[in-house]
């Protein structure tokens, strides 16, 4: 998986292959500096993101919750229709801001 991180007025973050077991540490790394980071606002980009597991789920409500609790916003955005399936599925959906 690839993770690109873009700071600017929001944190952009892109996620390009698969959020699963094996990549959701790289991805944690991420979520810890993103909730360190003074930034208030971020938007995942999941314009490449092909697969997410339950790993990758829980790390999303780890950084939504973490976002709400200082005060800050989580979005999503280009989020393909086969992970928007699995939102749909696990709840997810009412959970995260999805544009």
């Amino acid at each position: 998986m690839k993770i690109t991180v873009e700071n600017g007025q929001e944190m952009i973050i892109s996620l390009a292959g698969q959020l699963d077991t094996l990549t959701a540490a790289d991805f944690e790394k991420e979520v810890q500096k993103a909730l360190l980071d003074e930034q208030k606002h971020i938007v995942l980009n999941g314009e490449g993101l092909t697969y997410i597991s339950s790993a990758g789920l829980r790390l999303l409500l780890t950084l939504q919750k973490g976002m709400k609790n200082k005060g800050g916003t989580l979005r999503l955005r280009n989020i393909r229709q086969e992970i928007m399936e699995i939102f749909h599925i696990t709840g997810f959906s009412s959970i995260l801001t999805i544009e």
